[in-house]
């Protein structure tokens, strides 16, 4: 099995705060998904949605999955895309967060390839950043084994895993306002998204 090659985007969520589902919001004519897999697209041949709603997600440039593990959360999109990777590790975001860096992906993808890690994952100031990161998938069976026992957080996973963790001070050689991280939750943070594609933000991926 290749190192490298697959992204997993979870679909899955309700999007309650925000009141639509946010995967299938359109922005310059492009479904939200669709402005993902195209910049996931730079770095990886073999893109995962993971989603309970398959059917709103037909015509996409990618593979369609649900969740195995019903009813447990982001863990189990993250477990259901891992069991479907083409590769060793899988680069995780999700379908609420637009920006993708492809050259801190890229870092990233190097940064596994020397250590060999279960995870390399990002700090954003005190908090480690579950999306945006590496997992291997030999950690589906830990999330299996967590699930089973009503633990729902990849936190709790990767506990005494071996696991690289990227500074903040080193994102930002990527992503210098940590845009990678945006996450439109509700109507005002998708305003704030907006006047930011106004601005050109994402001109390299609408144009």
């Amino acid at each position: 099995m290749k190192l490298f090659g697959t992204a997993i985007i979870l679909a899955g969520g309700k999007s309650s705060r925000m009141g639509f589902d946010k995967a299938l919001m359109e922005i310059a004519g492009k479904s939200m998904v669709e402005i993902i897999i195209k910049q996931l697209r730079k770095v990886f041949e073999d893109i995962i949605v993971v989603t309970n709603n398959p059917h709103a997600f037909t015509g996409l440039n990618a593979r369609i999955t649900e969740d195995i593990l019903k009813n447990s959360g982001p863990l189990g999109g993250i477990h259901a895309g891992l069991i479907q990777s083409d590769s060793k590790y899988a680069f995780l975001t999700a379908c609420d967060m637009p920006i993708i860096s492809p050259e801190y992906a890229l870092h990233m993808k190097e940064t596994a390839g020397k250590h060999l890690p279960h995870a390399v994952i990002s700090e954003k100031g005190n908090w480690i950043e579950p999306f945006h990161a590496l997992y291997s998938i030999d950690l589906a069976n830990d999330i299996q084994e967590n699930v089973e026992n009503r633990v729902y957080k990849i936190f709790d996973v990767l506990k005494n895993k071996r696991i690289i963790k990227i500074s903040e001070s080193k994102i930002r050689e990527y992503s210098p306002d940590l845009g990678i991280f945006t996450n439109l939750n509700n109507l005002r943070d998708l305003e704030e998204f907006y006047s930011f594609i106004e601005a050109g933000g994402m001109n390299h991926v609408l144009l």
